[in-house]
């Protein structure tokens, strides 16, 4: 068979989801993609091309793609505009699924009222189906006028056997207290709240807070004095750290998806999270692998830092193990899998 994907960066996860598919499905894969903040190309997926977007006109994309005669085609959501005219030829001209990722909730904002209202017009000229992260983005498509059979799950999964190489079983006999962050130190990532909250706490019991990116707010967290900061790391660093710490801890402020929950969720780690984010309901359950903040609540961020803080080491190891459970849900064969189904449907 053969698939087409309208890529915007080669990002790990978005590398691991292609080699999944092309080595499961034995596809030939045309790839386009943008460069956007990532300029690697990777090399080593198989039997698989990709061309940057701007080195062709889009009616060469689409000449190329049309004589490739593809049997599937995937793109990163509706945000690039060369990318939909292309998807809105190729509805019109060509029998396949042509599918969009989308990892956006249903917000309810005026802006997606709007885009729920013109669909019609706009969303649904474009695509057959709407591929979504989780329930979260369930609804929006929905709202846009897709209907079950037009939706499909799981269309991001964290790289669970890298993940999973992080070793419970060794936190049994000393429990890390360290809490880790892992993203951009920006304001938009709840970083400031997490250091009032980080620093209200009065007896920390032997804790500290490891934060894991660069940003805007480096310097600023920097010279609170109350983080040891470690700047960016490759993921196999990061298997290390989040072997060495006791909790993972996301405290954004907006965040559709957040697929870090998932790769905490799949290295064990108990996981604080704010409502927004939209991996939530799939890998954080109340009092059971963590705790789920209430959305720019300083004060509830730091009850649940001080409830993991008092929590003794088995009830903790307890913690991982179910988080380890609810990472499970997705995988990149069940990604797969899932995008699969459609060209199963049509046979």
């Amino acid at each position: 068979m053969k698939a087409v994907f309208l890529v915007v960066d080669y990002v790990p996860h978005q590398v691991l989801s292609i080699k999944t598919f092309i080595r499961t499905a034995g596809a030939e894969v045309r790839a386009f993609h943008m460069g956007y903040f990532n300029q690697n190309v990777p090399t080593d997926l198989g039997n698989f091309e990709t061309t940057h977007y701007q080195t062709l006109s889009r009616e060469e994309m689409l000449n190329q793609i049309r004589d490739f005669q593809p049997d599937l085609l995937v793109t990163a959501g509706w945000a690039v505009p060369v990318y939909n005219w292309i998807c809105k030829q190729l509805i019109i001209s060509h029998n396949i699924p042509i599918v969009a990722v989308s990892d956006t909730p249903w917000y309810g904002t005026i802006k997606q009222r709007i885009n729920a209202f013109i669909s019609p017009y706009h969303v649904k000229t474009m695509f057959t189906h709407l591929w979504v992260a989780g329930i979260r983005q369930y609804d929006y498509a929905r709202k846009l006028g897709f209907h079950n059979q037009q939706i499909i799950f799981n269309s991001l999964s964290a790289d669970n056997d890298k993940f999973n190489g992080v070793d419970i079983e060794t936190k049994k006999n000393s429990y890390p207290k360290n809490f880790v962050y892992i993203g951009r130190l920006i304001e938009l990532k709840g970083l400031r709240n997490l250091a009032i909250a980080w620093s209200s706490i009065d007896n920390k019991k032997g804790w500290t807070f490891t934060l894991i990116g660069a940003g805007d707010l480096e310097k600023e967290l920097e010279a609170g004095g109350d983080f040891i900061i470690k700047g960016h790391l490759p993921q196999d660093l990061l298997i290390d750290e989040m072997q060495n710490s006791g909790c993972f801890v996301l405290p954004s402020l907006h965040e559709p998806w957040a697929l870090v929950l998932h790769e905490a969720a799949s290295a064990g780690l108990p996981i604080i999270c704010t409502e927004t984010c939209g991996a939530a309901p799939h890998f954080v359950i109340n009092n059971y692998n963590g705790y789920r903040v209430y959305d720019n609540s300083i004060m509830d961020l730091q009850i649940k830092l001080e409830r993991i803080i008092n929590m003794n080491g088995e009830d903790l190891v307890d913690f991982c193990n179910r988080s380890r459970e609810l990472s499970k849900a997705i995988n990149p064969q069940i990604q797969t899998a899932s995008l699969l189904q459609l060209l199963n449907a049509q046979k």
